[in-house]
């Protein structure tokens, strides 16, 4: 049995931590918009991003305008622009921002997509990327006190362009929501020039901030995600699209996990520090006890789902991606959820042991 410095990630660095749990996040996120198309079409994807990005831009554009630094007595177009182009920065999303005029600031989206990971762009439908622009940006114009203020889209990657590409721009009068956001064609954009960019205060925002940012942007969408599903579908049908979506990523990404976190053996108590490492990866609090066979982690609190009030049939929906890496490490290691804090619990506990047989 490991002594519990094997469960130490202290001699990882913090970018390396922040990636790797960044990287984890993002790709759940992908594979619940997958899951959600497979099983339930593409309307329902195209609602799932619409009312995603909705309650994300309710939760969190004001408030990341005061952390970005952005004066808000910019003109609005400026101020959205620079959000969008600062902050999807932050999330290690490729961006350019051109400030065509003070009313005017286009906002590029650079591949590769940071949504749909690899040849996933290929299957989600060009109305699901309309939906996603129309939960989000036109909002900002009454978050800005701007009713003036649309969001035009250019160009979308589904529809076999470079890149996703749109313009803020401030008119002359009113415009109801409905029509703040505009699709249009445009034969030529104009060029980027990175001196001319908004940059952040290095002072306010140093590597560390930087990476931990990073993290926390991928989480809020996967959190946010999972949120708005039990809105739309209730707790059980978005606990199976949870399980299934956590399983794949296990799946295609469990053994690039364990390089990740300096795990190769296939035991039980590799499988716990496979485990405890993730979890202290996300800053999450846990401890390891070893006896009899058993290899007990206890979490004091959830980084993902802490903070959102979601009930106990989610967490064990989420627990699949544990399972699963037990079940694709070796096949004789039982992993299973014995506590949860969301049940009266001190603390969540996992439980992984060697069955000592094949458990399928």
């Amino acid at each position: 049995m490991s002594s519990p410095a094997a469960h130490d990630v202290e001699h990882f660095s913090l970018e390396h931590r922040c990636v790797t749990m960044a990287t984890l996040w993002r790709r759940l996120y992908t594979a619940l918009q997958l899951t959600t198309l497979r099983d339930k079409g593409p309307v329902a994807l195209e609602q799932l991003k619409y009312q995603f990005l909705t309650r994300h831009q309710a939760g969190h554009f004001v408030d990341g305008v005061k952390k970005l630094g952005l004066d808000p007595s910019e003109p609005p177009a400026v101020v959205a622009g620079k959000y969008h182009y600062l902050s999807n920065i932050l999330g290690g999303i490729r961006m350019e921002y051109i400030e065509e005029s003070s009313r005017k600031t286009w906002i590029r989206y650079l591949a590769p997509s940071w949504g749909y990971e690899g040849l996933a762009l290929a299957v989600i439908p060009p109305s699901v990327q309309r939906m996603t622009y129309a939960g989000w940006h036109p909002r900002n114009a009454e978050a800005l006190g701007a009713p003036g203020l649309v969001f035009v889209v250019t160009k979308v990657y589904q529809y076999g362009e470079p890149y996703g590409e749109g313009y803020f721009e401030e008119l002359d009068h009113p415009v109801p929501l409905e029509r703040r956001i505009v699709f249009r064609n445009v034969t030529t954009s104009p060029d980027f020039d990175p001196a001319r960019a908004p940059r952040l205060d290095p002072n306010e925002w140093p590597p560390a901030r930087l990476h931990r940012v990073r993290r926390t942007f991928a989480r809020g969408y996967l959190a946010d995600t999972i949120m708005t599903l039990i809105d739309m579908y209730g707790v059980p049908e978005t606990a199976h699209l949870v399980t299934q979506a956590f399983r794949f990523v296990a799946i295609q990404y469990g053994h690039e996990l364990k390089a990740a976190v300096g795990v190769s053996d296939d035991t039980a108590d590799a499988i716990a520090t496979l485990t405890v490492r993730l979890a202290r990866f996300a800053d999450e609090d846990v401890e390891v006890h070893a006896a009899g066979g058993r290899i007990t982690v206890r979490r004091a609190a959830d980084k993902l789902l802490g903070d959102t009030q979601a009930p106990p049939a989610i967490y064990r929906a989420a627990f699949s991606f544990q399972e699963m890496l037990a079940r694709m490490t070796n096949a004789r290691v039982a992993a299973s959820v014995s506590r949860l804090r969301v049940e009266g619990a001190d603390h969540d506990e996992w439980v992984f042991q060697d069955a000592g047989r094949r458990l399928f």
